[in-house]
Formats: structure tokens, C-alpha cells, sequence
């Protein structure tokens, strides 16, 4: 260590890999922050004394404070984004003609005008893991690809769902054929 001018210590860098990290302890949380902070005031021209190590040292451990909470609120942001992207996934069951089908979307209204079911069963929270696995549980109904027959197991599984999460309130992208399993005013 060289002195400064002031009889104090300064680093001299001199075969060191990260400028001035001998002025600054190695278990501090905020030490990243702090040699940022040193890096930029030598930049600018700021001799690094002591007095430059200790400006640093407050600037960085207030910089990584202000991170800190700011990265709560960001993880606290991108949980909400991740709850609601997942909560947005549902596997529906809807009726077309005597058939069930069983598939999963993000967007009820898009996949609806697509498919134009006549009756919406039920809708389970979940996407492509779910719907596979309902894909497997009622295999030995599967008429083809995402339709199934009304089997007993199949239908319990329906009345269940529509006990757990209610009756699906759906009127939009319907093809009536008079042939409602449940009544409109289960929904």
C-alpha cells in the first residue's frame, strides 16, 4: 500500500485483478457495489484514499439497500406475472355432439369460436401436464385424438370438477342443439 498526500492509504493497484478490492471486505454484501463505486470515482479522476474508500463504501451499501428492495418488489412482480400466467391455463371439457373434448388453452373465447362446442362441462385449472394426464386417466374412452365418449368415470370426474370449481358460465361461441346435459341454470 502506497500513502496519499493526507498520510493516508491508498491502494496502488499495481498486480491486483480487481482494482482496490484489498480496501474492501470480502464477506460485505455490498462489496460489488462498493468496488463499482470505487471503479467509477478513479474513472472520473477521484484520488482513492481511505476518505474515497469510505464515500464508497456508504454510496455502494445505500445502492445495494435501494436493490434489494427494489428486487423484492421486482420478485414480488414477477411471482404475480407467474400466478397469473398459470392461473390463465385451464383444461376444459366441452360436448360436441356425443362426444367430449378434452383440451387445455390460455384463451377460453379464442379456442371456443374455434371449436364451437355445444355445451361447456367443466373447466380444471391447469394446462398441457393436466390435460395429458386426463388424456391417460380416460384412455379407454377416447373415441379420437381429444374426444371421448361419456363414459361413467369420465362423467363422475365432470360432476366432481363442477362440485370443486362450479359450473362453467359460459354462453359465448355455443352451438345449442337442445341436448344440454346440465341445466342452464346449474351454471
Amino acid at each position: 500500500m502506497a500513502r496519499n498526500a493526507f498520510g493516508g492509504d491508498r491502494s496502488s493497484n499495481e498486480g491486483d485483478r480487481i482494482p482496490h478490492s484489498d480496501k474492501v471486505a470480502h464477506d460485505d454484501p455490498a462489496r460489488s457495489y462498493i468496488l463499482i463505486t470505487l471503479r467509477r470515482m478513479e474513472i472520473s479522476g477521484v484520488e482513492i484514499d481511505d476518505r474515497a474508500v469510505e464515500i464508497a463504501t456508504q454510496l455502494g451499501r445505500r445502492k445495494y439497500e435501494e436493490d434489494q428492495v427494489e428486487g423484492e418488489g421486482r420478485d414480488e412482480q414477477l411471482r404475480a406475472r407467474v400466478l397469473a400466467v398459470r392461473d390463465a391455463w385451464k383444461v376444459y371439457y366441452v360436448r360436441c355432439g356425443h362426444l367430449i373434448k378434452i383440451g387445455y388453452t390460455a384463451d377460453l373465447a379464442q379456442r371456443f369460436t374455434t371449436i364451437r362446442p355445444n355445451e361447456v362441462l367443466a373447466l380444471e385449472p391447469g394446462g398441457q401436464e393436466t390435460e395429458t394426464k386426463r388424456h391417460r386417466q380416460f384412455a379407454e374412452l377416447r373415441a379420437s385424438g381429444e374426444y371421448f365418449h361419456p363414459g361413467p368415470t369420465l362423467q363422475s370426474h365432470i360432476v366432481g370438477l363442477r362440485n370443486s370449481y362450479g359450473a362453467p358460465a359460459w354462453t359465448q361461441s355455443l352451438v345449442p342443439d337442445g341436448q344440454n346435459w346440465f341445466a342452464a341454470d346449474d351454471a
